[in-house]
């Protein structure tokens, strides 16, 4: 993914919090890039891309993050937001590089664990972490 100019954001959560990306993505400049990450099980898959815009800013990405039967809910996205934050949110982040991240899943102990842990690290990054 290239860096547009625009506003950095990570949008992530479950087919439940479709409805919040969908809005965030409606209202977003189309100079906006970044990437979403949605954990769904192979029987959402088609369901949540039906929910979401046909066309999504060109500077975002989708990555639908499948479970396989009987894998914990919330392990996916929480090594997806781990794994992203590694990359894009480092100590050495341009300080002009404000990023967004919005992330779902509330409530699911896996992901609020990835959550706190990135809240305590990326204090020290031009991030801003909004959980729901």
């Amino acid at each position: 993914m290239t860096r547009s100019g625009g506003p950095q954001v990570l949008l992530a959560g479950t087919l439940h919090d479709v409805p919040a990306i969908r809005m965030v993505l409606d209202n977003s400049v189309q100079c906006v890039y970044g990437q979403i990450y949605l954990e769904v099980d192979a029987a959402q898959a088609d369901l949540a891309l039906g929910l979401l815009p046909a066309d999504l800013p060109p500077g975002m990405s989708l990555t639908l993050l499948q479970r396989e039967p009987g894998t914990r809910p919330g392990g996916l996205l929480a090594r997806a937001l781990t794994a992203w934050a590694g990359e894009w949110a480092t100590d050495d982040a341009a300080p002009a590089a404000v990023i967004a991240m919005w992330v779902g899943c509330s409530g699911n102990p896996l992901v609020d664990a990835a959550c706190d842990s990135l809240a305590a690290r990326l204090d020290r990054t031009p991030v801003h972490l909004h959980r729901d």
